[in-house]
């Protein structure tokens, strides 16, 4: 049963994720002064924590842990592609063009990520 809820939170708090990063990259464009209210960083934080421990749990539960199960270790190395990528989009861009390239290769590797969890394998 606790299987059940902490994958629930998890499922949840990652399509919170993606489609919070698409909403804030659409402000970064559009309406800049939107991304950098306090409340939008605090909820982006909050949820990424319920994710990570959400997740963190998960493995625990399945005992699978990062470099024992290459589809695991494949998904953090992909989250830390995507932390990059994200904050490049949202902060660290110089150009509208490289944030915006940078936001769609942030959401490509979280597809991949998805995937990956979907199939328990890294090679799609």
């Amino acid at each position: 049963m606790l299987y059940y809820w902490v994958k629930t939170l998890h499922v949840s708090t990652v399509v919170f994720t993606i489609g919070f990063f698409a909403l804030r990259f659409f402000w970064m464009l559009y309406n800049p002064g939107l991304v950098r209210k306090k409340w939008v960083r605090y909820l982006s934080v909050l949820n990424d924590t319920l994710l990570l421990g959400a997740g963190i749990t998960l493995a625990i539960i399945l005992h699978q842990y990062p470099l024992q199960s290459p589809w695991l270790t494949a998904k953090l190395i992909a989250l830390l592609v995507y932390i990059l990528l994200g904050m490049h989009a949202l902060r660290l861009g110089k150009s509208k063009k490289s944030r915006t390239i940078s936001a769609l290769l942030a959401l490509l590797t979280v597809g991949y990520i998805v995937l990956v969890a979907l199939k328990r394998s890294p090679l799609l």
